[in-house]
């Protein structure tokens, strides 16, 4: 492996990406949708925190922690990027398939890669050094989103906090594992695909796949695995003035807690293959985990509504949402890496 030879390597990767037409048109569209998002984020914090004043204000008398169960005070980052994660989950994966797509494919068709492969290089000189190049690419684009964001943050009249920045470097982490798992797994579509248009369509369908068709797939696979609560839909109670409530109570909650039950295995069931299947979905949970947006957090205050959880303790409870996104990153990595190195190229 040699070091100077990856970095010129790298470094053509990220300036040709850069000066692409494909990566111009995608970058702009991506930035314009994080300038708005960042905007109507503002905006939205603003006014959820006027709501919020103004609610505190006429409830004075109500204990805290029914103040904060009830009607919780809204956070920065929260609201900023809330927006922006779902534009990150579809357009950023976008931009780093259209980063990775033609990667090898491309130089195989226009004969360069042969003829690369002829000069004193090793081919994990040119996978690393290609790898590293559009990496570099992605890391400017999360950068300047986050950029933009702060700076409207700032300009508008809202300073983060400490824990806000922290909270902003962890987003921008694992938004960066995100964009280089379909980083990677574009390359290795480019590498086993024999033109830059099935690459594209490879990956593509893989993206649709996994983030847009696999929640409903998962719900259909639920359904399989966990039956139905048995009597659950059959069973009418008409109400009148002369009805005993009790008679009602005493026959539903047998049946209502069994399909409350069959309910909640199906939804772990569904979550736990979008979790093994979905970078998008895995990404859109951590993501909003590190925000401050997910609901997890007050269900984890409910006995003590007045302790201060940290990100970090918010993070443990999407542990296999966090797992998953490094593995599908990794093993994308090394997919592409393993098949690259063994490949006949002609």
């Amino acid at each position: 492996m040699n070091f100077d030879k990856i970095k010129t390597i790298a470094k053509k990767e990220f300036f040709d990406s850069v000066k692409s037409r494909s990566f111009v048109i995608v970058f702009g569209i991506f930035l314009v949708l994080m300038l708005t998002s960042s905007i109507a984020g503002v905006n939205q914090y603003n006014e959820d925190l006027q709501s919020y004043q103004e609610t505190m204000a006429s409830f004075g008398n109500m204990k805290s922690s029914d103040k904060f169960l009830s009607f919780p005070e809204p956070e920065l980052m929260s609201v900023l990027f809330g927006n922006i994660v779902s534009n990150i989950a579809v357009m950023g994966a976008i931009l780093a398939i259209m980063l990775g797509y033609n990667a090898i494919s491309g130089e195989k068709e226009r004969g360069n890669l042969k003829l690369l492969l002829s000069y004193p290089l090793y081919r994990d000189d040119v996978i690393n050094g290609k790898f590293l190049g559009k990496i570099a690419v992605l890391v400017m684009t999360l950068m300047i989103t986050a950029l933009i964001s702060v700076s409207v943050a700032l300009v508008m009249g809202l300073v983060p906090t400490v824990d806000d920045i922290i909270k902003l470097m962890l987003f921008m982490a694992v938004s960066i594992v995100y964009l280089v798992t379909f980083l990677g797994i574009s390359i290795f579509f480019s590498t086993v695909s024999k033109n830059e248009t099935s690459s594209m369509l490879n990956s593509f369908m893989f993206w649709i796949i996994s983030a847009i068709l696999i929640t409903s797939v998962s719900g259909l696979v639920a359904d399989t695995m966990v039956p139905e609560a048995q009597g659950g839909n059959g069973l009418t109670f008409i109400v009148s003035g002369d009805t005993d409530m009790s008679d009602f109570e005493d026959a539903s909650q047998g049946i209502g807690m069994d399909r409350f039950d069959s309910y909640e295995k199906k939804w772990k069931v569904q979550k736990m293959i979008e979790a093994l299947i979905s970078p998008s979905l895995n990404y859109e949970e951590v993501a909003n985990a590190i925000l401050g947006s997910s609901g997890d957090k007050f269900s984890l205050m409910v006995n003590d509504p007045t302790q201060d959880l940290s990100v970090f303790e918010i993070l443990m409870g999407k542990m296999t949402n966090l797992v998953s996104m490094f593995l599908w990153a990794i093993v994308s990595l090394i997919a592409t890496y393993y098949v690259f190195m063994r490949q006949d190229i002609r």
